[in-house]
């Protein structure tokens, strides 16, 4: 099943209290929607993605996921932390592994609708 826009819209107003809370817990720190925005959608250029250069949300998730995956096996082992250290932390944990591919396929519908 294909991700739909106004699903994504539905279930980032749903849940991104929650969600948010819950990424503040595993962070350590108190994180609002414009911190993740930062945390999650300033990746593109850092991932190498551009929504705009995909046929559907769902591609555009999967490789948003695999270049994460590239960099943080290139970075696993530094000696401090960096974000995708953080990120893979998130990404571990299914509810918020969820709201992050929504939060993604959210950003992939509004460039296009522009």
């Amino acid at each position: 099943m294909s991700l739909q826009e106004k699903d994504v819209e539905k279930y980032i107003k749903e849940n991104s209290k929650s969600a948010l809370n819950r990424v503040s817990s595993i962070l350590g720190t108190e994180i609002s929607m414009q911190s993740f925005n930062g945390m999650i959608g300033g990746k593109n250029d850092t991932y190498t993605v551009n929504p705009l250069n995909f046929e559907t949300a769902e591609e555009y998730i999967s490789e948003w996921k695999a270049n994460h995956k590239k960099i943080f096996e290139s970075e696993k082992n530094a000696i401090y932390e960096k974000s995708s250290h953080r990120i893979d932390e998130l990404l571990k944990e299914s509810d918020i592994a969820k709201f992050i591919e929504n939060y993604l396929a959210r950003t992939y519908f509004r460039k296009h609708s522009k």
